[in-house]
């Protein structure tokens, strides 16, 4: 008996002396809300690559809060409303995790906003409709200029290098449409001129012929537009072989590699706003580029480049915060510089994070920075 008492008190002393183990560092999960399927499903393509990169390259680096990152993919289809509902709600109340990636639609964003923005969850974004971060909501953080920046480089390109003053308008009848052609408008309103013709379509139209000749016989000699890279690529063929004597600009649509491979030559000469090309000298992004290439076999454009910078902002700000929840996160973004592909990020208190844009053009079919605007 004594001797049991005696082991059992050595036992328990050597359990008080012992140095206590370290705990073992949780790994930290992050979501993404993507078009992995339908028609936008090459943006989630190319979406998903400059995450995957980005989280090799953090936890190669150390990780999150001394554990590793990993995010969990739900599938949006982009432009859809309700798929996005259903992927946040997913990534919300089953996957549960703090911070997601996206929506990136501007559809998507603000029909998501009704179901996250109470603070359950953070969305880093690239969607650029000015609502997206005008909404009241106080969990949304965008990572591209607005479309107020945009129309406002596209109107001043068109009459101070271009010389043209006669502008029409042509959107898609979508959120992300509708607010960029009225941003276009008021722009050119500030410039002191009026769009000589509005014109819009539907999602995955395919003849444009009877809004072209509306803006051709306005006297159109720009049109600025605001829709996707398959139907800004339709409406420049379908110009050229019409023969119509007009210029096109507009969104980061018309400088991305799936536009200028689906226009062809009518490409040649199309100017956008675009944060972000591949073919820009500046050392850093030609050491993404060149990454991206050796990784995936092909170049990189603005929606990997995009959220690559966005997994990296997002990383930061858990770390500063120094915790996963949601709140402490979200103050922690308006203390966090970061150095990106798009440009210096600092955030401002409504979420909008990026502050200056490129004018691009297209020659000899590569998009290439003319100017840079920042704000």
């Amino acid at each position: 008996m004594m001797t049991t008492r005696i082991l059992k008190a050595a036992l328990l002393a050597a359990t008080l002396l012992a140095p206590a183990l370290p705990a073992m560092a949780a790994d930290v999960a992050i979501g993404a809300a993507a078009p992995m399927t339908g028609p936008r499903a090459l943006l989630g393509r190319n979406f998903r690559q400059g995450v995957d990169m980005a989280v090799e390259e953090i936890n190669a680096a150390g990780g999150v809060l001394g554990g590793k990152l990993s995010v969990q993919i739900e599938d949006d289809m982009g432009d859809n409303p309700n798929a996005a509902i259903n992927a946040v709600t997913k990534l919300m109340q089953v996957e549960k995790v703090p911070l997601m990636l996206g929506p990136h639609y501007s559809v998507a964003q603000l029909a998501t906003q009704k179901i996250y923005c109470d603070g359950s969850i953070i969305s880093v974004t690239g969607a650029s409709g000015v609502p997206v971060t005008k909404n009241g909501c106080n969990f949304v953080i965008r990572v591209r200029a607005n479309d107020i920046i945009q129309s406002k480089a596209l109107v001043e390109y068109a009459r101070a290098t271009l010389g043209i003053d006669k502008i029409g308008v042509l959107y898609i009848n979508d959120d992300f449409g509708k607010a960029g052609a009225d941003r276009v408008v008021l722009a050119l309103k500030d410039a002191g001129l009026e769009p000589v013709a509005v014109e819009t379509h539907n999602t995955q139209d395919k003849d444009f012929s009877a809004q072209l000749a509306k803006l051709q016989n306005a006297g159109a000699e720009l049109t600025i537009m605001w829709t996707h890279d398959t139907e800004a690529a339709l409406i420049v063929r379908q110009a050229q072989q019409l023969g119509l004597d007009m210029k096109f600009a507009g969104s980061t649509s018309l400088s991305e590699p799936s536009f200028v491979k689906l226009a062809g030559p009518a490409a040649e000469g199309v100017i956008s706003a675009n944060d972000f090309v591949a073919s820009n000298s500046d050392e850093t992004i030609q050491k993404f580029v060149k990454a991206y290439e050796a990784k995936y076999s092909m170049g990189p454009e603005i929606w990997a480049a995009a959220y690559y910078d966005a997994t990296h902002l997002a990383a930061k700000a858990i770390n500063a915060a120094g915790s996963s929840d949601p709140a402490k996160v979200r103050e922690a973004f308006k203390t966090v510089d970061h150095e990106g592909l798009l440009g210096k990020y600092r955030c401002e208190e409504n979420g909008d994070c990026n502050h200056q844009i490129h004018i691009v053009t297209v020659k000899d079919g590569v998009p290439g920075v003319a100017s840079t605007v920042k704000f």
